[in-house]
This record gives C-alpha cells, sequence and structure tokens, in this order.
C-alpha cells in the first residue's frame, strides 16, 4: 500500500481518469442524439462544450492569485469527473446530459492542468523526468485500455459506459489523491509579475495552442481520412487507432533522457517533424500500411514533445509551473475546438491534401514561435 502513494502512481490515475471522460462520447454519440432526439451534430456540441468549460477553468487556475493545495484541487477535479459521469448515465434530459458534460470539463481542465505541474513540485528533483513520464502516459493509456471497454458495454445501451469507464477511473483518482500528504497553498510572490503576462511564458503557451490544435485534428480526422482513402471496416479503423494511440508510450518515455536538459531547438524540431508528416499524410497516402506507419510515427514524436513541452514550460516559470500548466491545460483544450473548426474548414474546401496543409501550417506556426528562444538558454528548474 505504501507505493500507492507514490506521485507517479497518483498522477497517472489522475491523468488516466482526464482522458477516460473524454473517451466515452465518440462510440455513443449517434445513439445519445436518439435517445434524446437531436441531431448527431446538436449532441457533438457536447465536446465543445466540455472543452470550454475546462478551458476557462485552465484559464482561472493560471490568473489566479492564490490557490488551494495541490492535493484539494486535485481531489476535486477528481470528484468532478466522478459526478460528472454519474449525472451524464443519469441524465433524463439533454439539458442535463449538457450540464453533466460541462462538470466533466471542469474536472478534466483540474486534473490536466495540476497533474502536470504536481509532477515537478511532488517529487524529488531527481525523480520529476520519471513521474512526467508516467504522467503523460496516463493519458494514451487511458484510450488504449478504456476504448474497448466502452465498446463492449455500449452495446448494452449508452449510460453504462460512463458509470463502468470514468466514474470508476474518477473515484480511483480520488482515493490515491487522497493518499498523498496535504501540502500548502500557493500564492504568487509580492512583486513578481503574473506568470502569464510574461512574455516568454505567452509565447509559449500560444505555441502550444497552435500545436495542440494540429494535433488534436490529426486525432479528430485520422479516422475519416482511413475510411475515405481505403476499402475498411469501422473496426480495423479503430484498431489502427489504437495502434497509434499505443505508440505515444514508448516515445514519452524514450523522452525522460532529455526532458530535464531540454531546449527549444529541440522542441523545435520534434514539430517541425510533426509539420513535415501531417503534409505527407494529407498528400501521400501510398498504401494503408504506410498510412497508419505514418500516424504511429507522429504519435511516437507527440509523446517525445509533451515530455519536452511539459518540461520547458514549468522551467519558463519555476515560480509558478502551476499558472504554466494551466495554460497549457486550457491550449490544450481550445486547441480540440481550433482544430476540428480550421479542419473542417479545409477538409470541406480541398479534401485531406487542404487538411495536411492546414495542420503542417498550424505545426510549422509554431516552430517560428520559437525559434526566437533559440539563441537563449532555457531556464534552469528550481530546486
Amino acid at each position: 500500500m505504501s507505493r500507492l502513494h507514490h506521485p507517479a502512481v497518483v498522477l497517472f490515475a489522475c491523468l488516466f481518469a482526464s482522458q477516460a471522460a473524454l473517451l466515452v462520447l465518440s462510440p455513443t454519440l449517434v445513439e445519445i442524439a436518439r435517445a434524446f432526439d437531436v441531431s448527431t451534430a446538436t449532441a457533438g456540441q457536447l465536446r465543445s462544450l466540455s472543452g470550454a468549460a475546462g478551458g476557462v477553468t485552465a484559464l482561472l487556475l493560471a490568473t489566479a492569485s492564490r490557490r488551494p493545495g495541490l492535493r484539494e484541487l486535485l481531489s476535486l477535479g477528481a470528484t468532478l469527473v466522478a459526478a460528472g459521469s454519474v449525472l451524464s448515465a443519469a441524465a433524463p434530459v439533454f439539458a442535463v446530459l449538457a450540464l453533466a458534460q460541462a462538470t466533466l470539463g471542469v474536472g478534466i481542465g483540474l486534473l490536466v492542468a495540476l497533474g502536470i505541474a504536481a509532477t515537478f513540485e511532488w517529487p524529488e528533483r531527481s525523480e520529476r523526468a520519471h513521474v512526467l513520464a508516467w504522467a503523460i502516459v496516463g493519458m494514451p493509456t487511458a484510450w488504449i485500455a478504456g476504448m474497448p471497454a466502452v465498446g463492449a458495454i455500449a452495446d448494452h445501451g449508452w449510460r453504462g459506459p460512463w458509470l463502468a469507464v470514468p466514474a470508476v477511473a474518477g473515484l480511483v483518482a480520488l482515493a490515491l489523491v487522497r493518499m498523498r500528504p496535504k501540502d500548502a497553498p500557493s500564492r504568487r510572490v509580492p512583486g513578481a509579475a503574473a506568470a502569464w503576462r510574461r512574455p516568454e511564458v505567452a509565447r509559449f503557451a500560444i505555441g502550444e495552442l497552435l500545436a495542440n490544435a494540429a494535433w488534436a485534428g490529426v486525432l479528430t480526422y485520422s479516422g475519416a481520412l482511413l475510411l475515405e482513402s481505403y476499402d475498411i471496416s469501422p473496426g480495423a479503423t479503430a484498431l489502427c487507432l489504437g495502434a497509434m494511440a499505443v505508440a505515444m508510450l514508448p516515445g514519452t518515455f524514450i523522452a525522460r533522457r532529455r526532458a530535464m536538459s531540454a531546449t527549444p531547438r529541440l522542441l523545435a524540431g520534434l514539430t517541425a517533424f510533426q509539420a513535415a508528416a501531417v503534409l505527407a499524410l494529407g498528400t501521400l497516402r501510398p498504401s494503408l500500411a504506410a498510412t497508419v506507419a505514418l500516424l504511429a510515427a507522429m504519435a511516437f514524436v507527440n509523446g517525445s514533445r509533451s515530455m519536452i513541452a511539459s518540461a520547458l514550460g514549468m522551467d519558463a516559470a519555476a515560480d509558478d509551473r502551476i499558472a504554466v500548466m494551466s495554460l497549457r491545460a486550457a491550449a490544450n483544450q481550445f486547441g480540440y475546438l481550433l482544430g476540428a473548426a480550421t479542419g473542417g474548414l479545409a477538409l470541406a474546401l480541398g479534401g485531406f491534401a487542404a487538411l495536411g496543409v492546414t495542420f503542417s501550417a498550424l505545426f510549422l506556426s509554431t516552430v517560428a514561435i520559437h525559434t526566437p528562444s533559440f539563441v537563449a538558454s532555457p531556464l534552469p528548474a528550481e530546486s
């Protein structure tokens, strides 16, 4: 039992729960629309609602001058994920389901922002890279382990998966977080500029918004790309996307060696690879195997990029890491909205070739934003 309160275990569970709350909607969307007699497009706005709620929550965390301790905020996040999941399962009308999804969004925003920040605050400095890696892989692991469970349970109705996956994950995360010792509230250092007002932090956040929008767009439209480009079934498409998620795990762990000594140049290089890869994805698809391999390569690099970006972001404001990671969490949530919107427009105007060009441009914009930092060394991490 003594190892259950280790930061790696606790934060893995928190980030797992944050993604478990996201994955149920996709395979049950059509059935939800039928159950409440609304269009699929209307039901799809539930994801926009949870994303907006999570993004606003993260922004409020970033700008707050005082905050409760990490344990209390993570406990609140896990509680909201569990409660929002139960309310989703029990929703008698569509308006209640919308409220439940907003509740989930707030919980997700708290878990993502504070779960990453805690990887630098809870462990010893020598363990930070190890804990950060385990926290980050909690997200793809939720998709790898949770999606098959959701699919199996959804055959018996759309309500059951909310209880079986995100509700359980939220309660497990809550139990583990409560094993951690209580930590003190935080507040801004008197006289210091708010982290979100600093140019280097703002530049980092804008870059992450654009990169997250591009990656979220890849995740959103990759299934459609496979279905429309090759003669495969939805089940085979799901398997291909599962292989893509698995590839993110080794990419994350391999980056542990570089995370604590990362540079903006390295982050820009990884982002430039993503730009080239998504351009090729939109224009060159010689075979199903080649396309899946390219998607897997992008997922592998995204695992490394998440590690490097998290470490650089927290080094950019070592006195207020919660603010920086909250901004990054907001970028992640709003990135889904931006990626879906720009991708949908590009797809309508020019098909998958235009989609690849659009997402490549977003990735390259991030590279341009990080380029001025090449001449500067990253700030040393706080002891």
